[in-house]
């Protein structure tokens, strides 16, 4: 099990999933390499949705990663942002919070442009007092009808709040 604490700087890495404890990212990539078969990646996002929603973004690709706009957002990821991003574009997000957005874009881009998925872990330090959460692991999955082409991407996260990792934390690191 990862150990919790509010490292001073937020940070965050690439992994493999085997890395990864967090049951929903896992259901949600084992459910995506069924639905792939022999493609690159699966034509349609629905299945691995109704499977881990709650916990999922879906994103479509907008001029061949030009932006992106958030279709849906699990009500868990709604929950740990404090916001629902459903209808708003990227852009939106790096014009308002600009180190989150960029994050964001370059984590996008790399599963766009490679057709291939990323597995991703990180931790909210104190640099990101806001912050609902303090950990997080994610899995972001292309999807595309051409095979070629991502045409959306599903971001399956797991959260862990600040509430969860640390009950007894004083009020003043609470979000």
């Amino acid at each position: 099990m990862v150990d919790f604490w509010i490292p001073q700087t937020s940070s965050g890495e690439i992994v493999d999933i085997a890395l990864l404890e967090a049951a929903v990212v896992q259901r949600a990539d084992a459910r995506w390499k069924l639905l792939k078969g022999k493609r690159r990646f699966p034509s349609d996002p629905g299945t691995v949705l109704e499977q881990v929603g709650s916990n999922a973004l879906l994103l479509r690709v907008l001029e061949e990663g030009a932006d992106y706009e958030y279709l849906s957002v699990g009500k868990e990821l709604v929950s740990g942002f404090a916001e629902d991003f459903s209808g708003r574009r990227l852009s939106d997000i790096i014009a308002t919070t600009p180190r989150f957005g960029l994050g964001l874009k370059m984590l996008y881009e790399m599963v766009r442009s490679g057709c291939e998925p990323l597995y991703y872990r990180g931790w909210v330090g104190a640099d990101m007092p806001d912050a609902r959460f303090i950990y997080y692991e994610s899995a972001v999955l292309p999807f595309g009808r051409d095979e070629a082409r991502v045409d959306h991407i599903v971001v399956t996260s797991m959260l862990v709040l600040r509430d969860q990792a640390f009950p007894a934390m004083p009020q003043s690191l609470r979000a």
